[in-house]
């Protein structure tokens, strides 16, 4: 089951959204700035800014602290990244993935 889910990751022709796209449309929606979410988070404005160009990734630290801002937990902010992520490492180490034997 697990093989299935990062076949259809890696075989996507476009990368998947970055949290940090998902964040600036909320953001938008609810009328906030960076300046005041960063405030709200507890992080400075770099890291917000970051964040929504898609140049942070959402690490578990960001995640607690944006599930609780949004009320929507931690986990939907840690499996956008981690789709990202390994969407990423696909398409720097296809080649190497490709020659790793398969046990079982």
């Amino acid at each position: 089951m697990i093989q299935k889910r990062d076949n259809l990751i890696q075989d996507r022709p476009e990368k998947p959204v970055h949290p940090g796209e998902v964040i600036a449309d909320i953001l938008e929606d609810l009328a906030i700035t960076p300046t005041q979410f960063a405030k709200i988070l507890g992080v400075s404005n770099q890291v917000v800014n970051e964040i929504i160009q898609g140049e942070q990734p959402i690490t578990v630290d960001l995640a607690i602290r944006i599930g609780k801002a949004f009320g929507n937990g931690h986990r939907l902010w840690l499996n956008l990244q981690q789709k990202v992520d390994v969407w990423n490492a696909w398409q720097i180490h296809q080649q190497e993935y490709d020659q790793v034997l398969t046990l079982v």
